[in-house]
């Protein structure tokens, strides 16, 4: 049982999920509005066959850069602050501990890096950027935001952003390449400093709010027509996808995007702990970390896999997290909307611990507190929405320790084999899960654009349906209530949010976060559906009613009837 309870605790932790710990007394040090600095950028940084981005597309293992874009490294430098919660909002850490190597938590260094990727072609920019601090759980950088939302950012012509947002992933960097990452840091590069996260979030998204690198007057390093040789682009291939495993790639000329180019909508957004992470940007950050003239820095935000508001100095202070009565745990009302999304996993987790349900609440349209939450039953936290040989988790693992994937170790789960390279299901079981929760997710980008855009609403969704401390099923396993979709209501298979451990491994922790489905057998899908046709009408029906309402888009309804057209239904 102890050990149960090690690993949910761990398991909510990254999930952003925190526990009850006293939080410090009121104190009239409460931060209050303010204007956030820009930091300065150094870039883009050369890259060549072997000296190059981690996890950057083209390189390594990793697929080619999508077809039309252009992928850069940057270096951002800046000054953040480590910050505590207080009964009545949040406060600087004082005294601050010695355990960060400063006197004062104002004031750290940090430099950090970020990946951004957009259309070769600036005409084509869509005038959206979406920022995501990338997702540090498994020790290293996932950009688990891309990683699933890739085709929709593509298809608009959005920019997109990932930066390192943790001490732990930039350590990682360093052993990947010392002398590309030598000049990083994330204050004294351990635990202790992480907190300045928050700040080094809100800096970023207001350097793009600013319009970097389109204006002239960014603060840029390095970023002219003289730099023509420092912007990189791969080989296409036909796709973005695992042909393109060969790491090809051709260096085209750098542009110069500053001019002609305008920013409308800068957007965060992350999954899981960084989810957490941005749950607590528009959550307490949002109202107080302000651009010039008092706006805000992010037009909107898109928390992912988590069920609430992140410890903001990381266990430095005995402050700790907030505890369960804190209105805070739920979204409070803001200036600007948030659709959060959770898959079957969190609310899974989320029943088996007091305070993991805590951050539900009513979906709103009042004009300060736009808020929508959406919980997908069928998707898990780990998943392979696109079919791949190898989930790009494990290709980042890959990556990391410069082996092929077919030389990963296995992660250890009942519902894989135990055998090296990428994570396979055993006889009869789908391992990781392939229900694809980047369709919801997607969606989700768009609406919140046409909420900030026209002020169109996104439509509302029952939560999950918890009885007790487990969710609630039908005949067939799989979860009542949540966004209804056709792999649930015209099921083939049972999802099944979470699994278990059968070899303790480095990454065996993780097991509770993969999810995996059991399809049925001909003879009980003889008593589902007449025929094949009938399966792919029914399938129809649902995904075009899902686009009617919002819940999907056109494109990954189109790919869902594929997906039925192909599946084994006698």
């Amino acid at each position: 049982m102890r050990t149960v309870r090690r690993v949910l605790i761990a398991t909510f932790a990254v999930l952003g999920v925190v526990s009850g710990v006293a939080v410090s007394a009121a104190a009239a040090a409460d931060v209050v509005p303010f204007t956030v600095s820009l930091p300065s950028v150094t870039g883009p940084i050369p890259s060549t066959a072997t000296n190059f981005p981690y996890i950057a597309d083209g390189f390594g293992p990793q697929p080619p850069v999508p077809k039309g874009y252009v992928e850069n490294e940057y270096f951002v430098s800046g000054t953040g602050s480590i910050y505590e919660y207080t009964p009545t909002g949040i406060q600087v850490v004082s005294p601050c501990p010695a355990s960060t190597g400063n006197a004062t938590c104002t004031g750290i260094p940090y430099t950090t890096r970020m990946l951004v990727k957009m259309p070769s072609n600036p005409r084509k920019f869509s005038g959206n950027v979406i920022i995501e601090p990338l997702n540090p759980s498994g020790g290293f950088d996932i950009a688990a935001v891309w990683d699933r939302s890739w085709q929709y950012f593509v298809r608009r012509g959005d920019i997109f952003v990932g930066w390192t947002s943790r001490a732990v992933a930039m350590n990682a960097l360093k052993t990947f390449n010392a002398s590309r990452y030598a000049s990083l840091t994330f204050g004294n590069n351990t635990a202790a400093t992480d907190g300045i996260t928050f700040d080094v979030a809100a800096q970023i998204g207001a350097l793009f709010k600013s319009g970097f690198p389109f204006t002239s007057n960014a603060p840029v390093k390095g970023h002219g027509p003289k730099g023509h040789d420092q912007s990189k682009s791969h080989d296409q291939g036909k796709g973005h996808g695992p042909k393109g495993h060969d790491a090809r790639f051709r260096r085209h000329g750098h542009r110069d995007l500053r001019h002609g180019v305008r920013v409308k909508h800068v957007f965060e957004a992350g999954f899981s702990q960084d989810g957490g992470f941005t749950f607590t940007q528009a959550d307490v950050f949002n109202a107080l970390e302000r651009m010039p003239g008092g706006g805000p820095i992010y037009d909107g935000y898109v928390p992912g896999g988590t069920t609430g508001p992140s410890n903001i100095n990381f266990g430095l202070t005995p402050a700790g997290a907030l505890p369960a009565p804190d209105p805070r745990r739920k979204m409070q009302p803001r200036d600007v909307p948030v659709i959060q999304i959770n898959t079957e996993t969190e609310e899974a987790l989320g029943a088996l611990s007091p305070t993991g349900l805590l951050y539900r609440r009513p979906d709103s349209d009042a004009a300060g507190d736009r808020y929508r939450l959406w919980e997908v039953p069928g998707a898990s936290h780990v998943s392979n929405d696109f079919g791949m040989g190898t989930i790009t988790l494990q290709l980042n693992l890959a990556e990391l320790q410069k082996i092929p994937p077919a030389q990963l170790q296995p992660v250890g789960c009942a519902h894989q084999q135990f055998i090296p390279g990428p994570s396979t299901g055993i006889p009869g079981v789908i391992d990781p899960n392939d229900y694809p929760f980047k369709n919801v997710a997607n969606a989700a980008f768009a609406d919140l654009l046409k909420w900030v855009d026209r002020g169109v609403p996104p439509p509302q969704a029952n939560t999950i349906t918890v009885a007790g401390n487990t969710i609630s099923r039908d005949a067939f396993g799989n979860a009542l209530g949540g966004v209804r979709t056709p792999f649930v209501d015209v099921p083939i298979t049972t999802y099944s949010p979470v699994d278990t451990v059968a070899h303790t491994t480095a990454f065996s922790g993780f097991c509770i976060l993969y999810g995996f489905n059991t399809p049925f057998s001909h003879a009980t899908l003889a008593t589902l559906y007449r025929n094949h046709g009938q399966y792919v009408s029914k399938v129809a029906r649902e995904s075009m009613q899902l686009v009617h309402e919002g819940f999907w888009l056109r494109p990954d309804a189109i790919e869902a009837i594929q997906r039925a057209v192909h599946a084994d239904v006698p």
